[in-house]
């Protein structure tokens, strides 16, 4: 403010009756406000009054006022790059799923902020080929006072599921302090088991856990110096250059809960630090960090042995090693496509530095890796992908009229035909850019993607969620049998928790996957192979059951077999599918039983597809 002209400041206060309290709602009188969230009714009463208007939250609506926010992709990447600098081989994300609150300011709670930083923190590890563990908590009413202890048992039930040691990235500062409390009562050792690093640097959280939280620090300051640039266009009867301003992150600040490095020497440890990150994808020679440190040779011999008790080139031929036994567990990757990623001369070469610095050809390794990887749990040959909207609940009608209703709110139209044969079984994110692209002039994206999704939690709540027939006996049947089964969806997390928890069948699943969680929507086969993935199954071990055409393709681009459940007369097409019905009630056990214990062949039943209405 104080780089602007003289403005008078006022905040909410409430001071115990020494000073008059001050609120700041819908009847506020002033010229400017710099507000963290709002309901679409304060908004619109504060734009009838001329009142110059900055939101600082990812969340909620903004009335068509500009946004001022940390890089959220940034962030993810930044935890990133800290836990990599680590040496963790596996890696976790854990953020809050749809939040319940009581006031209307804060509903709902989607989390946009969260699925933007798993998304750069997803990408950055893909350098690495790394893929994090992610886990959404469910929603719960935060005014109730059981809710705190529900979310710490859920906390520990998932921490209990990750491999040790493992690096821990917190969608915020006091998600990290329920990590640290729970992995403390677990008997989980931090940072040797469980190094966890969170957002926010805010020091009530990060000096109150033990040990002492990790953080990577919010521009506060920063974003204060741009919501005022803001405030300052508009009372001048200007605009911000763009609705949304990104502002860049602070630094990582490190310590005790993933302080694994230990290194004292800044020099040697700043060498650690670029040797993980540029080792596993370059041959970076010694007489490098000689020169990026400044230190001559034999200086920086004897400081490496002092700080680590290994040489220089020790600590890179270890981190490549570490990077190719990774790229190893990928079978679908050749020795000369992984020589390439990682720019040794040859296949030949790879072939060498390996067996020199194990013992072991890399074929072996990767033989004997895969014999003694972790199977499944089931008994079966088989595993079963199912998708959700449409397949196991009607909501995907549900998707339907909320974006339809939103788009008209703006002069947009869309079609049920339209909807049903381009956008069904793709991810939000790509039917918002498609809406969007082909929108009339004067068009407000960051309006509609708020609206629809409000339209969609109102229609949930009023109508409720309808399971499909036959899908509670199908899944149980398929719980009986021992078979594993996945969840895929092009729905966003949040989504996908509201609706599994509303329907309670969350319980059956053994692996679930969202559309925000994978960089390529269907009719892209990510989700499904990640799936496979989670469920320790190979793709054609792997039965996908699908309602959409972007789904089915995505389900054949696998390499799965796929049952295709033709719900609604537009996703009637004439893809390859392995099965085609018009409801799972039609899905006769013994076929699913048989394909399970290896019959694969097909079983000859094609169900007419359902009329038009």
């Amino acid at each position: 403010m104080r780089g602007h002209e003289l403005w008078r400041l006022i905040t909410e206060n409430d001071s115990y009756g020494e000073m008059e309290a001050t609120r700041i709602d819908a009847d506020w009188q002033g010229d400017g406000l710099i507000l963290f969230r709002a309901t679409e009714a304060e908004l619109a009463a504060f734009r009838k009054r001329g009142i110059a208007v900055v939101i600082t939250s990812s969340e909620g609506p903004d009335g068509g006022f500009p946004r001022v926010v940390p890089d959220n992709a940034q962030i993810g990447r930044a935890a990133a790059a800290h836990l990599i600098e680590r040496n963790f081989d596996d890696l976790a994300f854990l953020a809050r799923g749809e939040t319940y609150y009581q006031e209307e300011i804060f509903a709902p709670g989607l989390r946009t902020y969260a699925r933007q930083r798993l998304r750069g923190f997803s990408e950055y590890l893909s350098r690495y080929s790394l893929e994090p563990t992610v886990h959404y908590l469910r929603g719960r009413p935060l005014w109730k006072p059981e809710s705190w202890r529900q979310i710490q048992t859920e906390v520990m039930a998932f921490l209990e599921t990750l491999p040790q040691p493992c690096g821990l990235f917190t969608a915020d500062d006091s998600l990290g302090a329920v990590a640290l409390k729970a992995a403390d009562l677990l008997g989980m050792r931090v940072p040797q088991d469980l190094a966890v690093i969170g957002y926010g640097d805010d020091h009530a959280y990060c000096y109150s856990t033990f040990p002492a939280l990790s953080s990577i620090e919010h521009p506060g300051r920063a974003i204060g110096f741009k919501a005022a640039e803001c405030i300052h266009a508009q009372l001048e009867g200007g605009a911000c250059d763009t609705p949304s301003q990104i502002v860049p992150i602070g630094p990582t600040i490190a310590r005790e809960s993933s302080d694994t490095l230990s290194i004292e020497d800044p020099i040697i440890f700043d060498l650690v630090s670029w040797i993980r990150h540029q080792a596993p994808h370059d041959p970076i020679r010694v007489s490098e960090l000689a020169e990026r440190s400044g230190l001559s040779m034999t200086t920086l011999k004897h400081r490496f042995a002092e700080a680590l008790g290994h040489s220089p080139k020790q600590e890179i031929k270890s981190t490549r090693l570490i990077h190719l036994k990774r790229l190893l567990l990928r079978n679908e990757l050749t020795l000369g496509q992984i020589a390439e990623a990682m720019k040794f001369t040859s296949a030949h070469q790879l072939s060498r530095f390996f067996q020199t610095e194990t013992g072991e050809r890399p074929s072996d390794y990767r033989a004997r890796i895969s014999k003694s990887a972790p199977s499944s749990r089931a008994s079966t040959p088989g595993a079963v992908i199912f998708d959700m909207d449409g397949t196991l609940f009607d909501s995907e009608e549900l998707y339907f009229r909320a974006y339809q209703q939103a788009y008209a709110d703006q002069q947009g139209e869309l079609s049920r035909a339209d909807y049903f044969t381009h956008y069904a079984g793709t991810s939000n994110s790509h039917i918002e850019a498609c809406l969007i692209e082909q929108a009339p002039t004067g068009f407000k994206p960051a309006r509609f993607r708020t609206q629809w999704k409000d339209y969609w939690h109102r229609m949930m709540k009023r109508e409720g969620l309808k399971t499909l027939p036959g899908v509670r006996e199908l899944l149980t049947n398929l719980r009986q049998q021992g078979a594993p089964m996945a969840l895929a969806s092009s729905s966003d997390r949040a989504e996908v928790d509201c609706c599994l928890n509303e329907s309670g069948l969350w319980t059956f699943f053994d692996f679930t996957i969202a559309g925000d969680e994978v960089t390529s929507a269907k009719p892209d086969p990510a989700l499904f192979l990640r799936a496979a993935e989670g469920l320790h199954q190979q793709p054609e071990d792997c039965l996908v059951i699908e309602d959409s055409i972007a789904g089915i393709r995505a389900g054949n681009a696998a390499g799965m077999h796929v049952i295709h459940v033709v719900s609604h007369p537009a996703t009637n097409s004439e893809e390859e599918s392995w099965l085609r019905v018009r409801s799972l009630a039609e899905i006769e056990w013994p076929i699913i039983r048989d394909w399970l214990n290896g019959a694969r062949g097909r079983p000859g039943v094609e169900a007419t597809p359902p009329k038009s209405h």
